[in-house]
């Protein structure tokens, strides 16, 4: 079933479950505040089309929560908020490839000068929770439906039970890497006398007890060498998403070596899986990647490129204007790439293809700021006029995006990171390279890229780095860099002296993180009013 935004919209506006789906939908509130006490979910799935757009309301509200509720009102009828996804928020806001932009404000500052505060937006973990709430209750209801309707074959019921599991999984694993220990609800929130609050599970437990059981259990129930609907959760991105957990989990206290190849098994089992063009994704060279003239396929058109895993499918003409932290409008973006990131990177603009590809090249300096480093490119054709709009007359505002959640060059890096960590550096550089020389132009005189030699890095630590490093030009705009300095524990090293440096500039009082309690984000308002059993996270 491919759950594109426009066939989400009109399942949900004709069918009963935009009444399920309108209780829990608020993105302001605490899930477990909200019993469901206007619809008998046991009478609503009856029939093939009700696990459609079940699903399709779980899409929707992820797709909510990572890109933003678009234009007027989200499914709540809550206002629109500006930049509203937490995509690029949470994955990159207070990394080193973001800063507050020209037009800056407060949720982009804060982030900037790592000081956030409870009434920051991307403080609230709602919509994660609104997101599993309909995750719990597909995998309760989905189950009864063939009694009832002998559409709903078992192959059917299945693959929606496992991206159920799946996203259940994905939205706690946000919550474990964002904000730590989380309240863990496994079932639909029905009964209004059953407690509304609970406190929070330890993060390493949700890990072991909840997310690496639901990704299996997705495994298992997933329709096997079967070509993917890339929007969807199919069984490239189960396995993707569980090398992405066991990497976490091995950068934690009670993670271990056998988590790196937990990763590699994971990832060599994603190779087996298919591609949206069918075929395998192989894992065995370059030529499973996008080339380098067709790298920005893999944002474009996902669907068609053999690197897409799972993207989400944003369509403006139904939701409105994405409107990312940074994209390619005229004006007002919150935020813009580092300043220290853009010239580094802007010295290799020659050999490195990708710069020109992924922000906007004519960036000069304007007091502290970039006069378009808040212009990304990467997810946009780039055909534009001297007013930097499109020739037909659009902008970023009007347009498309396709958020990639997992695509095979990611899955290449981190497959060399992992290789690193078990002491395997040839491998490790055999797949850094694949990701390095396609990326890049020859140094004149010579005709062809030169490929990393085994003689520069040879220890973990140095190949850790030089990965990182090229994991952090390749997925910009991604979502990935800030929970990579995290699992890795870079945090502290990387950010301390560029959040100094911003202070600095700005004049405010430096913070960065001595507190490493910090790292995690704190609880918002919102949070702690709809569960009095919640505790702060430290440092807040």
């Amino acid at each position: 079933m491919n759950f594109s935004n426009k066939i989400i919209k009109r399942i949900i506006g004709v069918t009963v479950f935009a009444c399920i789906v309108g209780v829990i939908s608020s993105c302001t509130k605490d899930v477990t505040e909200n019993p469901l006490d206007s619809v008998s979910l046991d009478q609503y799935f009856r029939s093939n089309k009700d696990i459609t757009a079940a699903l399709a309301g779980m899409y929707t509200s992820f797709q909510e929560e990572m890109t933003g509720p678009g234009t007027g009102s989200d499914a709540g009828g809550d206002k629109t908020e500006a930049y509203g996804g937490r995509y690029n928020y949470w994955g990159e806001g207070r990394s080193d490839n973001f800063d507050r932009g020209q037009y800056n404000n407060n949720t982009s500052t804060e982030l900037s000068f790592n000081a956030i505060t409870i009434n920051n937006a991307t403080a609230d973990w709602g919509g994660l929770y609104r997101t599993i709430y309909r995750a719990n209750t597909n995998i309760k209801y989905i189950p009864q439906v063939p009694q009832y309707d002998n559409l709903a074959t078992a192959t059917i019921v299945n693959n929606a039970l496992a991206q159920s599991y799946a996203m259940r999984a994905e939205c706690y694993f946000y919550l474990v890497r964002v904000w730590g220990d989380a309240v863990v609800w496994t079932t639909p929130y029905t009964d209004a006398t059953q407690p509304p609050a609970k406190t929070r599970v330890p993060k390493a437990q949700i890990i072991d007890s909840v997310i690496i059981p639901d990704l299996t259990k997705a495994y298992s129930l997933i329709q096997k060498n079967q070509t993917p609907v890339v929007w969807n959760i199919n069984e490239g991105a189960i396995c993707a998403m569980m090398a992405d957990v066991y990497m976490w989990r091995a950068g934690q206290p009670n993670g271990s070596q056998s988590d790196y190849q937990n990763a590699i098994t994971w990832i060599q089992k994603l190779f087996t899986a298919k591609s949206p063009l069918g075929t395998a994704y192989t894992g065995t060279s370059a030529t499973n990647l996008e080339s380098q003239a067709t790298w920005k396929n893999a944002f474009l058109t996902p669907a068609a490129s053999p690197e897409g895993i799972w993207s989400i499918n944003w369509d403006n003409t139904v939701n409105g204007c994405a409107c990312l932290p940074m994209t390619t409008q005229l004006s007002n973006n919150p935020a813009q790439m580092d300043t220290a990131l853009y010239f580094r990177w802007k010295k290799n603009n020659k050999v490195d293809t990708r710069f020109g590809k992924t922000i906007d090249t004519l960036a000069t300096p304007t007091g502290s700021y970039l006069a378009h480093g808040d212009k990304t490119l990467k997810y946009f054709v780039t055909n534009y006029n001297a007013a930097n709009i499109l020739a037909t007359g659009q902008t970023a505002l009007n347009l498309n995006v396709y958020l990639v959640m997992y695509r095979l060059s990611d899955i290449y890096l981190t497959l060399a990171e992992a290789y690193a960590q078990t002491g395997d550096l040839v491998n490790a550089l055999k797949y850094l390279n694949f990701i390095y020389v396609r990326a890049r132009n020859p140094i004149p005189p010579a005709t062809t890229v030169t490929p990393i030699p085994a003689t520069q890095y040879t220890t973990t630590a140095a190949m850790e780095n030089a990965i990182l490093l090229e994991r952090q030009y390749e997925l910009f705009g991604e979502g990935k860099r800030w929970f990579d300095l995290v699992r890795t524990g870079n945090v502290k090293t990387v950010m301390d002296p560029i959040v100094s440096r911003r202070q600095r500039i700005f004049g405010t009082a430096q913070t960065g993180f001595q507190d490493l309690n910090k790292i995690y984000w704190p609880l918002s308002q919102n949070a702690l009013n709809a569960n009095r059993l919640l505790t702060q996270n430290a440092g807040y």
